[in-house]
């Protein structure tokens, strides 16, 4: 059923975005979430290290202090090019949302960057039980790093029309709320680094990318989400080097409007996904799968929709039904092995050892 989204956070950007996620994922609450969010929050500024509940951060700035059952929003940045440094600290909500959210205000976020360019949030601190652990909004060149965002409502990290970003080095796990969870967002954000994280045990999802672009997935470890592991809607985005084992679905490409072309999923390894290795929707194109390997999964262990997909030295073993299961006219690249498969033929219109 369609997410009910709750009154307030009308107009401006964050309107736009939540129309185009419900439109999109009409049977998520992502939509639920972002119409908490808008953009402006009349909050007090706080330049000093010691800081509480709700305080702007305009300045470098290193907690001295765990904040303890913020009522809504944790910290807010304030400025560009600063730092905010948990130094080992955790910002923790209250574990219920502020419902109806004013118009015009952020609500429920534990550390909320609305347009501040270079700004880097590190510090092995926690963030968690508010909506959204980590958002940022319209904004370059930031740092979320070394962080753990853990049992928020909607997800832990979230970046909307973000570019040349990087989220490395986080824990994201046990997001989750009714009909919701995801590790980490990126919606309409190109041209970002996401790489080393871990996304576990989310209510939904590990990491998901909506309409988003030019983006390094690389070298994360996704691992006990219910529902897709990676899931993908964009163009020329690198999916690399990915552990993602025991997902319902492993790593998925999917399309609404033709926009999904030019990604390249290569040296993923892929483990135990009871519905599915790794798949490509039939109206995606120009995928490259190369080098992957896919054991285990519950059906098949990559599944081709469209022929203009080139499948190039993938291993698919002891998967429940074929090891590679494509569309005829694929791009055969050479080098696939299959073995080990349910389906006694292995591997159909791609040749396998």
């Amino acid at each position: 059923m369609p997410a009910t989204l709750p009154q307030g956070a009308k107009g401006g950007i964050m309107r736009t975005i939540s129309v185009g996620l419900r439109r999109i994922f009409a049977a998520t609450s992502i939509g639920a979430m972002l119409a908490l969010i808008s953009a402006a929050f009349p909050i007090p500024s706080a330049l000093a290290s010691h800081v509480s509940c709700g305080d702007t951060i305009t300045a470098d700035t290193t907690l001295d202090s765990d904040l303890v059952n913020c009522p809504n929003n944790g910290l807010v940045i304030g400025a560009d090019d600063i730092t905010l440094n948990l130094n080992g600290h955790t910002i923790d909500g209250n574990d219920a949302l502020v419902e109806p959210c004013p118009e015009n205000e952020f609500c429920d976020i534990g550390i909320a960057n609305d347009g501040h360019n270079g700004v880097r949030i590190v510090g092995s601190g926690i963030v968690r039980q508010f909506a959204v652990g980590v958002l940022v909004v319209g904004a370059r060149r930031n740092g979320v790093l070394r962080l753990t965002t853990d049992e928020n409502v909607f997800a832990g990290i979230i970046l909307v029309n973000a570019a040349r970003s990087r989220v490395r080095g986080n824990t994201s796990t046990r997001n989750s709320g009714p009909d919701s969870g995801v590790g980490i967002v990126l919606f309409r954000s190109d041209d970002n680094r996401i790489a080393d994280n871990t996304a576990s045990r989310n209510a939904e999802l590990g990491i998901h990318l909506i309409q988003a672009d030019d983006n390094h997935i690389g070298n994360n470890r996704v691992r006990a989400n219910p529902e897709d592991g990676i899931i993908l809607q964009g163009h020329d985005n690198q999916i690399v080097r990915n552990s993602v084992v025991l997902n319902a679905i492993t790593v998925t490409l999917f399309t609404d409007n033709a926009h999904a072309s030019g990604n390249v999923i290569r040296r993923n390894r892929v483990r135990r996904a009871p519905r599915g290795g790794i798949g490509i929707d039939r109206a995606i194109v120009r995928t490259v799968v190369k080098r992957n390997h896919v054991f285990g999964a519950g059906v098949d262990g990559i599944r081709v929709g469209n022929p203009r997909t080139t499948l190039t030295r993938n291993e698919a073993r002891n998967n429940g039904r074929l090891g590679i299961n494509a569309v005829e006219g694929v791009i055969d690249g050479g080098g696939n092995r299959a073995s080990g498969n349910g389906d006694p033929r292995q591997c159909v219109n791609v040749t396998c050892q």
